[in-house]
């Protein structure tokens, strides 16, 4: 056998040879945007309001979302926007909030700083999101908002989610912040539930380096929202209930509003999308049909109706009967020697965290929660189990060349299942 056919991990040349960093997010700044930036330092670098590049931010969202949503309020973390939406819902002490058992912490996170408390649904094994069945068992007497997540860019079975919430009486908040640009049955994410929240952290397809935006269509949302994150200029000039807006000087307490800078590079962002998600669905499209025979895979599925907008990392499951039960991180450690940027998904079930496990809230000591205990046998345990996690190619044609070497890599793997068996099973390793 040629040192080039043999596993790298074993000692053979590596099927990939273009250097790590694979994925490099976010893109360097052009020469226009970095004038505007420029600019900004020397014109203001505070905000009165809702004016300058903040306003045309939001402004240019709520037309990429097709005029979708009425009102868009910028926020300095996709958290901190989060916290609004949930305290613009009415999330208080006695309060449930039920999400998905397989997210990112902070998709659900901020109802503790409320004193809400938290429960977690299954996922779907094939959007990753929500499962209907589940949402409506897990479903409470104290029950007021669904938090619905399109996780990695696949939205849910909206449909059957809004019909749950209308038969209940609930609230539906969307969690979009990895699904820009994403659309079920035509119609964009964030626009179906009574609020929705992007994040533009820097990993984002549309980045600010760090920010939030709320959208909604709600007034009495975007007022209690803005009122809780913003205060003086912005609060006077654009609450729009009187009582409300009466706080206009001190808003709730808080300051959680965008920089200028941070609304410059968004905006930016926003505007190289459709290029970007363009390039990127003909990478993955293509890094799809190379995978088709690695039968140790389970492809990434995406529904007919949807559109997977931004995608948010490459993420097939592993199906380790196809490879004689090697496990997961031996076939990382050897995709990794043959120069792969792979690894598992980083957010673990929400129900192995202490912040959602224990019978306590942290922020504020002595108040009791429900805790959540791991569930075993879930949707939810075997994707966080199984998943791979790849880099989101958006570079075309560019990385044609690159995801056909990732492509011979995962091949090559499968023709030397065999040894890596031995490899795993090896008690000096």
């Amino acid at each position: 056998m040629t040192t080039a056919e043999q596993l790298a991990l074993l000692g053979g040349a590596p099927a990939i040879t273009r250097p790590l960093p694979h994925e490099v997010w976010p893109p360097p700044a052009d020469a226009t945007e970095l004038s505007e930036l420029a600019e900004q330092r020397n014109t203001d670098i505070s905000i009165k309001g809702n004016s300058g590049p903040i306003g045309r931010l939001e402004a240019d969202f709520l037309a990429f979302l097709n005029d979708g949503a009425r009102f868009a309020v910028t926020f300095n973390s996709g958290t901190s926007a989060l916290l609004a939406a949930y305290f613009a819902l009415g999330v208080r002490e006695g309060v449930d909030v039920v999400g998905p058992a397989l997210t990112y912490h902070a998709a659900l996170s901020p109802v503790f700083a409320l004193r809400g408390d938290v429960v977690l649904a299954d996922i779907d094994p094939d959007t990753r999101g929500l499962d209907p069945k589940a949402l409506q068992a897990a479903l409470t007497e104290h029950t007021k908002v669904i938090t619905v997540v399109h996780q990695w860019g696949h939205p849910c079975d909206m449909d059957a989610i809004l019909r749950i919430a209308e038969r209940h009486g609930l609230r539906v908040l969307e969690d979009c912040s990895h699904a820009h640009g994403s659309r079920y049955k035509g119609k964009h994410v964030g626009t179906f539930g009574d609020a929705a929240v992007f994040s533009l952290q820097a990993n984002k397809a549309i980045y600010a380096g760090e920010g939030g935006i709320l959208v909604t269509s709600d007034p009495q949302v975007h007022d209690r929202a803005t009122l809780l994150g913003h205060y003086r200029d912005r609060s006077r000039d654009t609450v729009l209930d009187e009582d409300l807006r009466a706080h206009w000087v001190t808003g709730f307490g808080l300051k959680l509003r965008m920089s200028p800078f941070n609304a410059i590079v968004a905006r930016h962002a926003l505007a190289a999308f459709p290029a970007r998600k363009e390039a990127r669905h003909r990478c993955l499209r293509y890094f799809s049909e190379r995978l088709g025979d690695v039968t140790y895979l389970e492809p990434v599925h995406i529904a007919d109706h949807v559109d997977m907008g931004a995608w948010y990392g490459y993420k097939p499951l592993y199906r380790p009967e196809a490879l004689d039960g090697v496990p997961r991180s031996v076939l990382i450690e050897a995709l990794r020697a043959e120069g792969m940027e792979v690894g598992a998904p980083s957010g673990p079930r929400l129900s192995t965290l202490p912040l959602y496990a224990r019978s306590e809230n942290p922020l504020f000591p002595g108040t009791p929660k429900k805790g959540i205990a791991p569930e075993t046998g879930s949707h939810a345990e075997y994707v966080e189990q199984h998943a791979l996690s790849l880099p989101t190619f958006t570079n075309w044609p560019e990385d044609r060349s690159l995801i056909d070497q990732y492509a011979e890599a995962f091949r090559k793997v499968g023709r030397h299942r065999k040894a890596l068996v031995r490899y795993a099973t090896d008690p000096s390793r």
